[in-house]
């Protein structure tokens, strides 16, 4: 009938509006039960004016594409259809559509990294909750064109003038976190959020550190090593039933590693717990900018007089300010290496994966002392397949899964999950550490390693690995490694036994490595590991979500004692134990 008669475009997009968020309404009948269940009496006033307001979007965003010309409405189309693929994949895995954190992180991840976000989160399920806005979006093609461009683009000031201005507000007035409302004015409102975070945020020069005089060079060298995606409960140096570190517990024996057991990270995912670890910032979430305006570790190390060199092949939080701001944000680096330096030097890292980091570290300490390195490792990123060599020798556990595999949590399907990341723990950093100190000869060295975030391994039939605020995710490993020549190797042994440590820990630990006084330390950072005791940490906070606070974040905390089967996880199966 629309498409026969003359109706008014403003009538069409009215009609279609309804239609859209009608089959929004059926397809989460039971986000919007449960949301209003919870809401009070004036939350849901606000959630009608929320609602409202959406609906009115969905009208302007349909207006607009019905003043384009066929071809050009043929496109926004297909991207409309693209949207709503993107939004439900993301909804049936994580019950809930983009925010403008996932939007962030999706543009500033590897693609390596978000090939296998791609693969965990696409079902062919999504199709069926794609097909309804296919058909009337594709019916919308045939709506005649009654206006030249000249009108068109008249007609089109006052709908784009109203989605500015209703995002702006929903920005300033209405949460993020607390609902999204149907795919394609979520999408929007988390870009519209996103560009507004982005023009608040600080932009400005890093702190300066007081003047320090010091010939001071240093003999010792001080590796941290921040990995990728390892759960701290699933290595056997923390009492995991299989032998997924066998190495690092042989050289523990010989008092070489001081463990420091399962730590708690700062956040759930990789930029969060970078921007923490880096900084020294220890308060959640950080809206003061305190993580865009703190001097970084390498401004201490410099100043302490180490050769600073960061390595980063997981395009992680520091890579992203290099590449945007890269003398405010980031100073007091010599050297910068990523996956084209590597390839530059002719590593390939994608057949020797960490170990091709491990043996550039081990040539470099064996050269001389004096380097502050951090390292951004690849880890054990989903799909965790693609982590460790297709061969026989480097498969301890199967069955495995298939390196395009999705996540399933039957259990067969959870079986080959957890026997895949097991395998990977074991090549990327129980190897990668067999390679670091076996050709290692210069001793006088030592490494903090810990990861940015765990993994949840479907336990709960989670089909998502990290990014949601699961206690699980935050559990990671924290240990020392150290040469037989290190000069301050009796600190290490003399850590406090029983203590509980955080993420927010080791910024402080570090600066104590490098000797800086207190007069050089411009914030109050948490306690270093060296003087944590057993009555420190008894709660250990992490955040998920926005980093600054503006839109969806959540903080948590880790009690003592922990949760029931927090820091523990189990094998999935029954297959055999490798020696």
């Amino acid at each position: 009938m629309l498409v026969q008669h003359r109706v008014p475009i403003t009538v069409t997009a009215l009609i279609a509006a309804a239609l859209a968020v009608l089959i929004d309404l059926i397809f989460r009948f039971s986000n919007y039960r449960d949301l209003l269940h919870l809401l009070s009496g004036a939350g849901a006033v606000k959630f009608s004016g929320t609602l409202t307001l959406v609906f009115l979007q969905m009208v302007a965003l349909l207006y607009l594409l019905l003043l384009l010309p066929r071809l050009l409405r043929s496109v926004v189309v297909l991207l409309f259809v693209f949207v709503v693929i993107v939004q439900f994949s993301y909804w049936l895995t994580l019950n809930q559509f983009i925010t403008s954190t996932d939007l962030f992180l999706i543009l500033n991840v590897s693609a390596d990294n978000l090939k296998g976000a791609i693969s965990s989160f696409f079902k062919p399920l999504i199709l069926w909750y794609t097909l309804p806005y296919t058909i009337f979006l594709f019916a919308l093609m045939f709506v005649p064109v009654r206006s030249t461009f000249r009108k068109s683009l008249a007609l089109s000031l006052l709908p784009v003038l109203y989605l500015l201005v209703s995002n702006y507000a929903l920005f300033l007035y209405a949460a993020e976190g607390n609902f999204h409302l149907n795919p394609m004015t979520s999408l929007l409102r988390s870009a519209f959020h996103y560009t507004f975070e982005t023009l608040r945020e600080y932009h400005g020069p890093r702190e300066a550190l007081p003047a320090l005089n010091t010939s001071r060079q240093p003999l010792n060298s001080i590796i941290y090593i921040i990995d990728e995606s390892i759960r701290g409960s699933n290595l056997s140096l923390n009492g995991y039933p299989r032998a997924t570190t066998p190495f690092l517990q042989s050289i523990e024996s010989r008092g070489r590693l001081r463990n420091l057991g399962i730590c708690v990270a700062a956040g759930t995912s990789s930029y969060l717990s970078n921007a923490y670890l880096i900084t020294g910032h220890n308060a959640f979430p950080d809206n003061a900018f305190r993580t865009f305006k703190n001097p970084t570790l390498f401004d201490y190390a410099k100043k302490m007089g180490y050769e600073t060199i960061f390595i980063d092949v997981d395009s992680g939080y520091l890579s992203k300010l290099l590449e945007t701001a890269p003398e405010g944000r980031v100073r007091s680096l010599d050297r910068w290496m990523n996956n084209q330096s590597f390839r530059d030097w002719q590593i390939d890292l994608e057949t020797t994966k960490d170990l091709g980091i491990a043996r550039y570290l081990s040539n470099l300490l064996n050269e001389r002392g004096g380097y502050f390195i951090l390292v951004n490792k690849k880890g054990l990123h989903f799909h965790y397949r693609n982590t460790y060599p297709d061969d026989p020798a480097f498969t301890f556990w199967k069955p495995v899964m298939e390196p395009s595999e999705p996540i399933t949590t039957d259990p067969a399907g959870r079986e080959k999950l957890v026997n895949t990341y097991d395998n990977g723990i074991r090549f990327q950093v129980d190897e990668f550490f067999r390679e670091l100190v076996s050709k290692t000869t210069n001793q006088n060295y030592v490494v903090l390693y810990t990861s940015d975030h765990g993994q949840t391994l479907a336990e709960q039939g989670q089909v998502y690995t990290h990014l949601k605020p699961d206690k699980v995710i935050v559990d990671v490993p924290g240990f020392f490694v150290f040469g037989g020549q290190y000069d301050k190797k009796e600190s290490l042994t003399g850590i406090f036994p029983g203590i509980r440590v955080s993420h927010l820990n080791n910024f402080a630990t570090l600066l104590d490595l490098m000797d800086v006084p207190m007069s050089l330390r411009v914030r109050s950072y948490d306690k270093s590991i060296f003087s944590l005791t057993a009555e420190d940490n008894r709660e250990r906070y992490y955040m998920s979500g926005s980093l600054h606070g503006s839109g969806d974040y959540v903080v948590k905390m880790v009690p003592t004692p922990a949760d029931e089967g927090w820091g523990v996880s189990r094998p999935a199966g029954n297959g055999p134990k490798a020696d």
